[in-house]
């Protein structure tokens, strides 16, 4: 491992997409889908109130059965939302997310959301040091 404290902001995800509180949950996979990301954020006049995952997909909606087409992405999101600040290090990032086994992480400045971590950025994180040098 390297001795430099790398920051989450480093590895996250930006800008964050969003999505409005009255979306449902059809709207949010395709959302989602078309960007190719695994988690949204969802926001009710103007306010991030939750995040909405791929997990929350097929473990409160397709497992059971359920029209995605009906469902409000507030119905299935997680909250409240789990964050840490951009300059923390990514170590405790990945601490953090195992202790409360979440796989995506909100990213703050200030107090507002600015990125995303999720566990896919953590295996680029970690796997950095075990790639192979070209130049040998």
């Amino acid at each position: 491992m390297t001795d430099i404290l790398e920051e989450i902001s480093n590895y996250m995800s930006s800008p964050v997409l969003r999505i409005d509180s009255e979306a449902s949950v059809q709207d949010a996979a395709i959302l989602m889908e078309a960007n190719h990301v695994g988690s949204l954020i969802v926001e009710e006049y103007g306010d991030d109130i939750g995040i909405l995952t791929e997990r929350d997909f097929t473990q409160k909606v397709l497992s059971k059965g359920k029209n995605p087409e009906e469902i409000k992405a507030t119905e299935i999101m997680s909250q409240p939302i789990k964050s840490m600040d951009r300059y923390m290090p990514i170590e405790e990032a990945n601490r953090f997310m195992q202790k409360n086994k979440i796989r995506h992480l909100a990213v703050t400045e200030e107090d507002k959301i600015v990125g995303l971590l999720s566990v896919k950025d953590l295996v680029a994180y970690y796997s950095k040091d075990f790639q192979v040098r070209e130049d040998f």
